[in-house]
């Protein structure tokens, strides 16, 4: 899709005029989408998980050095304006940065940012965890090489508290990450014109997110006009622990905002 590799997932049984675009965050790609994709199709929804450029094996898509925030908005606003009717767009940490940057000049049904990234112009308070992360990897960032974050850190901060085995498992798909993201995650730079977001917005959380704070995320909530909903025991990585119950949430959240305006014919 416009030049990127996407995962689809049809449903047994349409039922939604817009589409579910799934937008990953840093060091992953389309891969992480999988439990909360499933969940989605089997709802009706037709899901597309993209991979932002890069991140397949080097001898196909070349190394991450080089790709910039910028990059990757341009590619997810071509993204959207492919589709014949506004998605509803999911998205995580930078990439729901991302998103509402690519949303400023394109549109979607929804907006649905899952422990998001506050943007430079929202006077927030970073969490302790991501300023210790940032002294730790600041060197490699400012020497623009692309950045693979340690298995302990990943583990320690994206995804506790995941069991164990669930853990290792995500941590050994992760990928090199383009050092200007990176930067980007830990002292953002992009500023957001709030005023221009048009579709209705919800920013789902983990109260145990030690990356993103619940807080953090509400009061992103609060400055784009939107609704927050924090899950009580889960971190950073929402998309794994308890994922079935949060996608349901997300889905009954979008059919109350659109009514039966998002139906196809059949199910009006």
């Amino acid at each position: 899709m416009a030049g990127l590799w996407a995962q689809r997932y049809p449903p047994a049984q349409a039922k939604f005029k817009s589409s579910l675009l799934l937008v990953h965050g840093l060091w992953s790609g389309a891969w992480c989408w999988q439990s909360w994709a499933t969940h989605f199709c089997n709802l009706g929804w037709d899901v597309v998980a993209i991979d932002l450029r890069r991140r397949l094996p080097q001898p196909l898509t070349g190394s991450p050095a080089g790709l910039s925030f910028d990059d990757c908005v341009r590619d997810l606003r071509q993204i959207i304006r492919s589709f014949s009717t506004p998605p509803a767009l999911v998205a995580m940490d930078l990439g729901a940065l991302m998103a509402l940057k690519a949303l400023e000049e394109s549109e979607a049904s929804t907006l649905i940012l899952v422990s998001p990234s506050p943007p430079a112009n929202l006077e927030t308070a970073q969490s302790r965890r991501l300023r210790l992360l940032w002294l730790k990897y600041r060197l490699l960032v400012l020497l623009r090489r692309p950045c693979r974050i340690d298995e302990k850190d990943f583990r320690a901060n994206f995804l506790a508290p995941l069991p164990e085995n669930l853990q290792t498992t995500i941590a050994r798909q992760t990928v090199a990450e383009s050092s200007a993201l990176v930067r980007e995650f830990f002292a953002p730079s992009v500023t957001l014109k709030p005023g221009l977001l048009t579709c209705p917005l919800l920013i789902v959380g983990g109260s145990d997110d030690l990356l993103t704070p619940a807080a953090t995320s509400n009061e992103i909530a609060q400055w784009l006009g939107g609704e927050f909903r924090e899950y009580k025991g889960q971190g950073h990585w929402l998309i794994e622990q308890d994922g079935e119950n949060i996608a349901r949430d997300i889905h009954r959240w979008i059919i109350r905002q659109l009514g039966e305006k998002i139906l196809l014919a059949d199910f009006s």
